[in-house]
């Protein structure tokens, strides 16, 4: 579950479970081995979304045509594998998410008492759906907004909002995403608009832009993933395989620890290098007992155990008070 500035990070395995109930039960399991926090897959009925039939898309590396619809029809997640992945999730101690594209989806969904909901980028527009999803209350809409503008957002935010937490995130829809097109300041446009949470769904074929993205403060990730960039299917050779996605994770994880708490004065292991490896007053030679402090019997030198140096000008001229041998630290 969220949790208040904690990295959470949703492995995207969408429609790479190829229809397959087996292999969505895998990519769970990878999922959660490398690190990530919660397991998403697209909820749709490919007769409720697309108008055409016979429509062919170029996709993936080979841009191979594939019918659209017999894609999607064939990676339906079916009514019967909610029950089953949400016991598997739970069992293995991973967030099942869905991106619901549909009522009746958003039904079987929120049946299982799911707190968090992905609403995709494309769905963003979807009002009748957006305003049926808005009557649940105490969720989390994580809602992504490629190809959106301002004011697509800001109605889809008002819609929401009323008895919901929104988490916005920032997205490129192009699969993939050049990094040139990868616009990660419009994370802080986004928080300065909406004064809302705001997370990086991440379509890029590297680490460099979600780095960028938590370096900016982002705590909620997205990025899709695969058992085999050499599956056949659109998405499988633009996913990050576990190893690269563990990476990833294990990088993010660590980007807090890196930023520190800000605090100007040093703190833990950094006292014992103030300690030894800075200067405080020594005697230069020996100094008796009445003789005067001066530049030529006293001199800085490490360790820092002895007399702060802020003290080496105001102790010249006073007469010690005890006997120093030479390379004896001041301490009065």
């Amino acid at each position: 579950m969220l949790k208040k500035n904690k990295i959470y990070f949703i492995a995207e395995a969408g429609i790479n479970h190829n229809g397959s109930l087996s292999l969505a039960k895998k990519l769970v399991i990878a999922a959660k081995k490398a690190g990530a926090d919660a397991i998403k897959f697209q909820s749709f009925f490919a007769d409720e979304f697309i108008s055409k039939k016979n429509e062919t898309y170029k996709l993936g590396p080979q841009k191979k045509k594939i019918n659209v619809y017999n894609l999607f029809k064939k990676t339906e997640f079916k009514k019967d594998w909610y029950k089953k992945i949400n016991y598997f999730c739970k069992k293995i101690n991973i967030d099942f998410i869905s991106s619901i594209s549909d009522k009746i989806s958003s039904d079987y969904y929120f049946n299982l008492k799911k707190k968090i909901v992905k609403i995709a980028s494309e769905d963003i527009i979807n009002y009748p759906l957006l305003k049926y999803l808005a009557k649940q209350k105490n969720k989390t809409f994580i809602v992504s907004t490629g190809m959106a503008s301002l004011e697509e957002i800001s109605l889809a935010v008002k819609i929401l909002k009323k008895k919901n937490k929104i988490i916005l995130m920032h997205c490129v829809s192009l699969y993939p995403t050049k990094l040139a097109e990868s616009n990660i300041n419009r994370i802080d446009t986004l928080k300065k608009k909406f004064k809302l949470e705001v997370g990086y769904s991440d379509h890029t074929l590297g680490y460099e832009a979600m780095f960028i993205a938590a370096v900016q403060g982002c705590k909620v990730f997205e990025k899709h993933f695969t058992l085999s960039k050499k599956m056949n299917g659109p998405d499988h050779h633009m996913s990050m395989n576990p190893s690269e996605l563990k990476t990833c994770i294990n990088f993010l994880s660590n980007i807090d620890k890196i930023k520190g708490n800000g605090k100007i004065n040093p703190f833990g292991r950094q006292l014992f290098s103030r300690e030894n490896y800075r200067r405080s007053i020594f005697a230069k030679k020996n100094i008796n007992k009445g003789e005067l402090f001066s530049e030529k019997n006293i001199c800085l030198k490490r360790p820092a155990k002895g007399l702060h140096p802020k003290y080496f000008h105001k102790i010249v001229g006073k007469k010690a008070k005890k006997s120093f041998k030479t390379n004896e630290m001041i301490i009065v």
